[in-house]
């Protein structure tokens, strides 16, 4: 299952992982070790999968059962150049 929730939603965010507003968190080792229990062929170090082409843009972080879907979906006045940056910071973590 995935919970999708949006950009506005992450109140806190480190090197080791973001909480949510709805007192969620999402620990970054947690996501490697569940994709690499997904995905066996994968280099142990990936959290997620990212597209930054799809509208709106994404990350998919697999936090185990229930894969947390956090959408770049800013609205309002330059509202493309916002998400993207939103997004890249987000990569940087």
């Amino acid at each position: 299952m995935k919970i999708i929730k949006s950009i506005s939603n992450v109140i806190s965010k480190d090197k080791s992982g973001f909480s949510l507003s709805e007192n969620v968190s999402v620990y970054f080792p947690d996501c490697a070790v569940n994709f690499n229990a997904e995905h066996h062929d994968s280099s142990k170090n990936c959290i997620g999968i990212r597209d930054i082409s799809a509208n709106p843009p994404y990350y998919e972080f697999f936090t185990g059962e229930n894969h947390i879907k956090i959408l770049f979906d800013i609205k309002g006045i330059f509202h493309k150049s916002k998400n993207r940056k939103l997004f890249n910071d987000m990569r940087k973590y």
